[in-house]
């Protein structure tokens, strides 16, 4: 589903997972536009939906199958990647079998290949032994949570975390959190939810957890208790990351929230209503075209020469421009008496409409 085109082009990942809709694609698809003008990217937004569990042995071929018949987009308009149920490595692998350089390729078809050797360099490269396409998505969460605690007088050491996901985004966003002092006391993946008041070894969490974030249950630390998959927003906590699938807080489980901070680490984690809702009760909700924004960077920063590719440059602008971000439409948002979301969107419609001029 292609949102908007912007110089001829679009961006925007593969999802794969049981039940995706058509509506839920166009929804992501707005929502990407939105981030690429957040991002001052001169692309439009696109989103792709597969229906189909990642997990089974038929996915490889479907997803084969998918990047076959949308090849000449992918060729010519469409910078794509991974996304909920889809790896970096499955994508690049699968355009490789259908004929195409890369998923990236619409991007860099201007300079050939030098803009593929720069995106395959940095796209290579590890941190701390994890490749840096695992990585960027939960630390860009991480760098908007540190920023919207600041501004709002929230000390991070020591602030307890509630998360829904542990996969690549929620993973990634506990490892860096973990290292500024927070305490991560309740985590939810598909088979339930984990709590330990002491907080969690995110490290030893990690190492427990397979492709897909599923937590070991055979392995869990002393001190941790398993619940039901709800108990995840019952905790009273500093700071919630949805990071799993959209429309996870709804009008009907919204009332039990306490939280001073929710950080929209999916894609539409949180409904219309019950943002309505949260925000009347005096919760501060990073919206997830900002907080969730820095894969797409990645990868549109890397296509725009705004990232070279090394981890100084990679780590430190995208912490630059989210951070930025944040407190920008924060400050926005209290100056103005609007909702987060309204500031976020306005700062977005303002810099698509400095493109057009």
């Amino acid at each position: 589903m292609i949102d908007r085109l912007v110089s001829g082009m679009c961006s925007g990942g593969i999802r794969m997972r049981p039940g995706v809709t058509v509506d839920e694609v166009t929804d992501l698809a707005r929502t990407m536009s939105h981030k690429m003008a957040i991002l001052d990217i001169p692309y439009g937004g696109a989103k792709s939906g597969i229906d189909c569990d990642p997990s089974s042995a038929q996915a490889p071929a479907v997803l084969r199958g998918f990047i076959d018949a949308i090849s000449p987009f992918i060729a010519e308009r469409y910078a794509t990647g991974a996304d909920l149920g889809t790896r970096e490595d499955d994508i690049i692998a699968a355009c490789q079998l259908v004929g195409l350089t890369h998923p990236l390729q619409a991007g860099f078809k201007t300079e050939g290949g030098a803009g593929l050797d720069r995106v395959k360099q940095a796209l290579a490269l590890t941190s701390d032994g994890v490749p840096i396409t695992e990585l960027m998505a939960g630390y860009g969460v991480a760098e908007c949570t540190i920023e919207a605690a600041d501004v709002l007088g929230l000390p991070v050491g020591g602030a307890s975390v509630a998360l829904q996901g542990f996969g690549n985004v929620g993973g990634a966003a506990a490892r860096y959190l973990d290292r500024v002092g927070a305490r991560l006391i309740a985590v939810a993946d598909i088979e339930g939810a984990i709590l330990n008041d002491d907080g969690f070894d995110i490290a030893y969490l990690l190492s427990i957890r397979d492709r897909f974030g599923r937590i070991d249950r055979k392995r869990l630390p002393a001190g941790a208790r398993c619940a039901p998959e709800p108990a995840w927003l019952e905790q009273q906590v500093d700071i919630m990351i949805p990071a799993a699938i959209g429309n996870a807080i709804r009008i009907d489980n919204q009332a039990g929230i306490r939280c001073r901070l929710l950080v929209e680490a999916a894609n539409n984690p949180v409904t219309a209503d019950a943002e309505a809702q949260l925000e009347r009760r005096g919760i501060t909700i990073l919206p997830d075209f900002v907080a969730n924004a820095a894969a797409a960077f990645l990868f549109c920063g890397l296509l725009e020469r705004r990232l070279q590719p090394n981890l100084e440059s990679i780590f430190g602008v995208t912490s630059r421009q989210l951070r930025g971000t944040t407190r920008e439409l924060l400050e926005r948002a209290r100056r103005d008496s609007i909702s987060n979301r309204g500031a976020a969107e306005e700062i977005a419609e303002a810099r698509m409409q400095t493109r057009k001029a």
